[in-house]
């Protein structure tokens, strides 16, 4: 695992769960398993304290279990940190976005508060709920449409059965319950599965919409609409679609495409990206493969970098080496139509940043490098990892830099919430509230307007890393630590 990861992994925990639950899975991560006894002499907490910490990251899936059997005998239980949900909880907001979207408000506060508890009940989660909108005066809701958005959420696998992570003062986790006949007591979590999938189907239609056309787009989006994986299912490719079923659908939303139907699926099958493919057989079957996809998506986002931190130029020296694989500076600098001198430059910026790599070939045993060839290549696994690498850099020091930034005004934000929470209160009981809009000074307002400014400029910093994240890590199917 690297630093970068073990930084943001402890900033998430510290920042949703405070500094005794980040000291934990810090000692978690740092001894990779770990049984309660070391884990209680490691941290230098006490044994309650630690069962606490350890049912909260537990309960949010960031901590997993096992009793181990050695020989015929149960050992005791060690936990261990699960990097990928850890890093995926960065993701959440996009998250809520995307139910908001497709779902509406309701939807939206249910996905919050399972969020907010890790795992949960049914009736659990919609008491809440009601709470929530009861206090902010919405109009009203009744039960029933709760309910129903709450057992739409589950139908579209959002939400998803668990385990109750329940342990004794020993640290031992007792009989995992699974509560049969009683969903009142079934405990929800969100799948964040579907919803990277979700991402990356988005992702897909857009990225052919972009090298083809709507067209294209549309028969794509119609066979991942059809894919009939299990939801949150990681596999590299989708479920086969007949062509007359693709037919069927295009005929409901684009009956107009249906004439040229098998011309754009050749099309897109031929098409070197190869992210669509076919099953040759009596009626010939399409599916995604998603390995192409995340080549070519990672391809464009890493060129794309390459821009954006070198120039245009350095971008097509870049997209050059990397559709030939193995090439000589040379031929680069007459593919890019660029003097020599200046191609020699530019790839040797790239090679230093890390971006290429150079292999030495030699005709003759004494080395000379008159005698020799110098073959440029982009080793784009190692890329994506680095810039995987940057990003979860990025993401901690904005996370560290957010939390200084309302440490220093911890003063000013408390006062501004009591002061808020006065004036609720003042004008549901029917009083003025012009003397507690007071409560703060013009310059207290000014420098907590500063403070809110600058946090609200980090939120946002972090959301756009989380699309090269997603797009670094495959939408979760890649390894991350």
């Amino acid at each position: 695992m690297t630093t970068a990861v073990y930084k943001l992994v402890i900033s998430v925990v510290d920042d949703l769960f405070g500094p005794i639950c980040a000291k934990t899975i810090s000692t978690l991560v740092s001894h990779h398993r770990v049984n309660m006894r070391d884990l209680i002499n490691l941290s230098g907490f006490d044994r309650r304290t630690v069962n606490q910490a350890l049912c909260v990251l537990i309960g949010h899936n960031f901590v997993n279990f096992d009793e181990p059997v050695i020989d015929g005998k149960r050992k005791p239980v060690v936990y261990s940190v699960n990097i990928r949900n850890c890093v995926v909880m960065v993701m959440f907001p996009i998250f809520v976005h995307v139910v908001k979207s497709l779902h509406g408000d309701i939807a939206e506060i249910i996905l919050e508060e399972v969020l907010h508890q890790g795992c949960t009940t049914r009736d659990k989660v919609l008491e809440t709920c009601r709470m929530r909108i009861k206090a902010s005066n919405s109009s009203k809701i009744d039960a029933d449409t709760m309910e129903n958005m709450f057992d739409v959420l589950v139908s579209r696998n959002y939400l998803e059965k668990t385990e109750d992570p329940d342990m004794d003062d020993d640290g031992k986790e007792r009989s995992a319950k699974r509560f049969k006949g009683d969903d009142s007591r079934v405990l929800w979590r969100v799948n964040s599965n579907t919803f990277l999938n979700y991402l990356r189907d988005q992702e897909i239609v857009k990225f052919v919409r972009s090298k083809f056309d709507e067209a294209s787009a549309e028969i794509v989006s119609i066979i991942l609409t059809l894919n009939t994986q299990a939801p949150g299912d990681l596999t590299q490719m989708s479920s086969s679609i007949s062509y007359d079923q693709i037919l069927q659908n295009l005929k409901a939303k684009k009956p107009n495409l249906v004439p040229f139907a098998q011309g754009y699926l050749d099309i897109l099958v031929d098409s070197p990206l190869g992210i669509v493919k076919v099953v040759r057989d009596y009626n010939n079957s399409y599916y995604i493969n998603f390995t192409s996809f995340y080549e070519e998506y990672t391809r464009a986002h890493v060129a794309s970098i390459v821009k954006e931190r070198f120039g245009p130029k350095c971008q097509r020296v870049f997209s050059i080496v990397l559709s030939k694989n193995m090439i000589e500076q040379k031929q680069v600098a007459e593919l890019a139509m660029l003097p020599f001198k200046d191609a020699k430059e530019l790839l040797y910026k790239l090679y230093s940043e890390g971006f290429l790599k150079l292999q030495e070939l030699h005709q003759t045993p004494d080395l000379c490098p008159a005698r020799t060839f110098y073959l440029f290549n982009a080793p784009m696994e190692q890329i994506r990892m680095k810039l995987l690498d940057v990003c979860f850099k990025a993401a901690h020091n904005l996370m560290a830099i957010r939390k200084d930034k309302l440490n220093e005004n911890a003063r000013l934000v408390d006062k501004s919430l009591r002061a808020d929470a006065a004036i609720v209160q003042a004008q549901q009981s029917g009083l003025s509230a012009d003397d507690l809009e007071d409560m703060l000074t013009s310059s207290e307002k000014q420098q907590l307007g500063v403070c809110m400014r600058i946090v609200k400029r980090l939120d946002l910093g972090e959301i756009t890393l989380v699309d090269s994240i997603c797009a670094l890590s495959h939408f979760g199917a890649a390894n991350v630590a």
